[in-house]
């Protein structure tokens, strides 16, 4: 890749943004940041010295680098080679950066950068790569080198970005969840590359190692770690902050599908205990407008501040950028004795320019903040164009800027040991690296090595004990009977971080670990090491672990919490599939959770698993244990429809759905379904239609007889539609089925149905060509309107492929199709008329029933709706072009997770929607109103479109007053 030295003539970036739209002049907008009293802005930097500012680090002697983004278009990059990296300084300590310098230029793709180990690191899509400056004289030394290759280029927003150094010595970046990418070294095979997606990623400057660290969320661009070297990242959409542990399986998407893992089960959830939007976390942030506590959900950067020049109260305080709320939010990391939350604070900064984007902070040796700001009137997901000519640096000191002059690179190894114990942890962070520098390049650093036990012996604050460490860790001055040693060590830190260690360094012989691991799983009672020995655990092969994981497993922890618990999931989970019998005879031991997730894991691979579940069911006399048993196999059912079970197993059923216990029968019910021959098929029915069955036992007989889909099931749901026994859920089940009798019967009752009747009746009628031309008939005779056609529906008509279909579809509810040309005059029409007048006299109540019907199976907004599309509360709705662009041309933008997919089965129905999970066995898939897993065997294609689960038409329909209305609601502050 290109990187080559400044050129006598700058680059001139050209604008994309329309005419007449710029910023604020910088000494305006400098004037509206509103921060704490006895904090202090100045404007360091800005256009043309900076522009497009994407990401800052500092270097050994205090001076910013700063990497310059000209590629970003908006939403995408090109490949237009002007992205640079400069360097400034502050010569006299104001707080100017008052010297400035090109390192290098003919860069594309640049999102990230970082300094060490005599060069600049960088992610370039499609590369991590090196720029070499051995003699440090702010020249680059050749050609970069690439390390790593195979980033994404189709990534947009949600590419590789972000780099800094860990504690323990690997180099640390993020990674979107719009398109996947498949890392490796240069030349390496498709087999030997790792995939990943939304993730935390590390890896090795000197040893090469490249791994995944952890994965979920869904475009984490900011990460940092506390004083006790742990980790969190801040994330957009979702909640936005997540405590960092290896291994971990994070929420993509909340309350949405499954993980791409089959067997991940549940994902674990947020640090945060709040949202910053009005549909909060906490019940004193329900009826709150979105500003008056954070702004939005567009987070940008992660900086725990540990710098030696602000309050006390500020130390350990994590800042981020809230994009769409123009503010820096903060928020307090509390722990007790259990896990992490991210407590709100009040706001650090708050800006009244509506062009304000900060996207990078650091701070220096100085121990106060750069702020950078991209400076832009859109975000990632507006297409208005991009102000590529501005970009501002502010400097946020406590009191008057000062300057510290450093050049860490003059110092002696001693220098480096001491500054250990400095309270800026910007010199920690730079002496330590500059150790593992001199270390890789064959140093002898054995009296450093004697000095930084010194401190760890000696030192009474943990944290500087913690410093000691990682410094030893980095340079090579531990080995693995030492850390052994330190897992009995009194501080829980330090056992958390002697456990990681011992698995960190992938030439350890991790095997030697294990007998302590087991003995601390039994024994060991903080939070902080049973969620260091889950991560690490995860680490040691498969037919090793069990003892220590069940132990862990088994372990009554005196601070329960979900994340470990799903934490150990992840490390038992590959023996549980090893071993299932083994696994069966400690499951009555585990919590109720594990007990259900090990059947589940059982069930999934075979009748023969399934079948010694069953044999261990006829063995246990706990009813609590059966349930849960149970239950998990349940969970798992689908995979079993077309499985003849020994009869052995129909009389484990018949017992059981006899129970004593209501949740046993309620299991065992659903369980018979599918597992019974035709006589216990029969008993099954009987309970589905009995006047006198409770209706969670109904619900199980139909949830069951769903799965298997015998003979006659069409008979059982008409039954159920006339006798109003539950409806919705049997207009679901519907769709498994093509029967014309009980077609007719939806049509005719339609007029009877409640509204969320009918919505489940509508997408029964558009799954098949059958039903979908009856339902045509039905609206060409005006039985039924075309209203009540959604455009997602009538998108699922059009996906079945009949030409004669979508004639009549198209003249009867309208046109699915527009040329871009015509998305834009509308996008522009629609503008002029939701002028602000217009919506001021809206009514929001209408508004409100309105998102009820065409957004609310999709979007949550206020607490209300459904969480398979992004959360509108907290997204930049304020801004009409944003709402009108995303509404009328909804497939501009679209993450590869939220593509829609049109599968066709066997037995001629179609499934729109997004597929969340592929196996050989099966595909599950998101629509816009239930999960639905297929069988492979029963699926004839898959097709992917590029185009969004939310559907192109949406207000096709709709009045200009009840458009009115229906932004109105969107742009409110809510009830």
């Amino acid at each position: 890749m290109a990187c080559v030295p400044a050129r006598a003539q700058e680059f001139t970036p050209r604008n994309t943004q329309a005419v007449g739209q710029h910023p604020l002049p910088a000494a305006e907008a400098i004037a509206r940041l509103h921060v704490p009293a006895g904090f202090q802005i100045t404007l360091a930097a800005a256009e043309p010295e900076v522009r497009q500012p994407i990401a800052i680090t500092f270097d050994d002697r205090g001076r910013l680098w700063v990497a310059e983004s000209y590629s970003y278009d908006g939403s995408t990059f090109t490949d237009q080679p002007h992205d640079r990296i400069l360097i400034f300084e502050d010569t006299n300590g104001d707080g100017v950066l008052d010297r400035r310098k090109v390192f290098c230029e003919g860069l594309t793709h640049l999102t990230g950068l970082e300094l060490g180990f005599g060069g600049v690191w960088i992610t370039a899509p499609p590369n991590l790569a090196f720029l070499p400056d051995a003699n440090h004289d702010d020249v680059p030394d050749g050609e970069a080198v690439v390390h790593l290759d195979g980033w994404s280029l189709k990534a947009e927003h949600n590419s590789v970005n972000g780099l800094t150094w860990g504690p323990d010595g690997w180099l640390y970046g993020r990674h979107g969840i719009k398109q996947p990418s498949h890392v490796g070294r240069p030349g390496q095979t498709p087999a030997d590359r790792v995939e990943l997606s939304c993730s935390i990623w590390r890896y090795h400057p000197t040893g090469h190692q490249f791994e995944l660290v952890a994965d979920g969320t869904i475009n984490p661009w900011g990460l940092d770690f506390d004083d006790h070297g742990q980790g969190f990242l801040t994330t957009s959409v979702v909640e936005h902050l997540w405590h960092l542990v290896p291994g971990a399986h994070y929420q993509r998407w909340k309350d949405r599908g499954v993980h791409p893992n089959p067997h991940v089960y549940q994902p674990m959830s947020a640090t945060s205990d709040h949202l910053h939007w009005s549909s909060g976390k906490t019940a004193d942030h329900t009826a709150s407008p979105t500003l008056d506590f954070g702004g939005g959900h567009s987070h940008c950067d992660a900086m725990i501040y540990l710098g030696d020049r602000w309050p006390q109260a500020y130390r350990g305080s994590l800042l981020t950028s809230n994009i769409h709320g123009r503010r820096i939010n903060r928020d307090r990391l509390v722990r007790h004795d259990g896990p992490f939350h991210g407590v709100h604070a009040d706001d650090f900064l708050v800006a009244e320019d509506p062009w304000f984007r900060a996207v990078s902070m650091e701070y220096g040796p100085d121990g106060d903040v750069y702020v950078t700001d991209w400076s832009d009137n859109g975000e990632c997901h507006d297409r208005d164009g991009v102000h590529r000519t501005s970009g501002r640096i502010y400097k946020i000191t406590w009191g008057n800027p000062r300057r510290v002059d450093v050049d860490l690179s003059q110092a002696t190894d001693k220098q480096l040991v001491d500054l250990q114990l400095h309270a800026n942890d910007w010199f920690v962070r730079h002496a330590r690296r500059i150790l593992q520098e001199r270390a890789a390049d064959g140093d002898d650093l054995s009296e450093a090595h004697d000095a930084l036990r010194n401190i760890f012996n000696t030192h009474p604050d943990i944290t500087r004990k913690l410093r000691a460490l990682w410094a030893l860790h980095c340079s090579g001055g531990v080995n693995d009977h030492w850390l052994t040693e330190l897992l009995t060590h009194e501080n829980e830190h330090v056992r958390g971080w002697a456990v990681w260690l011992l698995v960190d360094d992938a030439t350890s012989s991790r095997a030697t670990c294990l007998p302590h691991f087991a003995e601390m799983a039994e024994t060991e009672t903080s939070w902080i090491v049973r969620m260091a020995l889950a991560s690490a655990l995860q680490r040691i092969d498969v037919g090793q672990r069990w003892t220590a994981a069940v132990a862990l497993a088994i372990k009554n922890d005196s601070t329960p919490d979900s994340n470990l618990e799903r934490m150990v999931w992840y490390a038992i989970e590959p023996e549980v599939a090893a071993n299932p019998g083994r696994a069966l005879r400690a499951v009555d031991a585990l919590s109720p959770k594990l007990r259900r997730w090990t059947a589940r894991r059982i069930c999934s691979d075979s009748t023969s698993s399934a079948t010694l579940l069953f044999n261990h069911l006829k063995q246990t006399t706990q009813a609590d244990v059966i349930a849960d048993l149970l239950e998990g196999f349940n969970d798992s059912v689908s995979l079993h429809t077309r499985t003849e079970f020994p009869g052995s197993v129909a009389g484990v059923m018949e017992t059981l759905i006899e129970h004593r216990d209501q949740r046993v029968r309620v299991a065992a019910v659903r369980a018979a379904a599918v597992t019974s021959d035709d006589s216990g098929l029969q008993r099954v029915r009987q309970r589905l239609h009995a006047t006198e069955t409770d209706p969670a036992t109904r619900r199980a007989a139909l949830d069951g007889l769903a799965q298997r889909n015998p003979a006659g099931f069409a008979r059982d749901l008409e039954r159920l539609i006339r006798s109003s026994r539950l409806i919705t859920e049997a207009l679901r089940a519907a769709t498994k089925t093509d029967d014309r009798k009980l077609t007719e019967t939806v049509l005719s009752r339609y007029g009877e149905l409640n509204p969320d009747e009918r919505v489940a009746a509508m997408d029964y009628l558009v799954a098949r060509r059958r039903s979908a031309a009856l339902l045509l008939s039905a609206i060409e005779n005006n039985t039924i309107t075309a209203g009540e056609l959604t455009a997602g529906q009538s998108r699922q008509i059009d996906a079945l492929g009949d030409q004669a279909l979508r004639v009549r579809l198209h003249r009867v509810w309208g046109t699915l199709r527009r040329s871009p040309a015509e998305r834009v005059r509308q996008i522009k029409d629609l503008e002029k008329r939701l002028d602000p007048s217009r919506i001021a006299t809206a009514d929001r109540s209408r508004g409100r029933e309105l998102f009820q019907k065409t957004c609310a199976s999709c979007h949550k907004l206020f607490g209300e709706g459904k969480s398979v599309g992004p959360e509108l509360t907290g997204s930049n709705r304020r801004d009409l072009h944003y709402l009108v662009s995303n509404i009328i041309d909804p497939s501009a933008a679209v993450p590869a997770d939220f593509r829609l997919s049109n599968l066709l089965t066997t037995d001629g129905r179609v499934i729109s929607g997004t597929v969340t999970r592929q196996t050989e066995s099966s595909v599950t898939i998101q629509t816009a109103t239930e999960t639905v897993e297929v069988l492979a065997d029963d699926i004839e294609t898959i097709k992917l479109t590029t185009n969004s689960l939310m559907p192109d038409g949406l207000l096709e329909n709709l009045s200009q007053q009840q458009v009115q209305d229906l932004f109105a609601w969107l742009m409110s502050d809510g009830p």
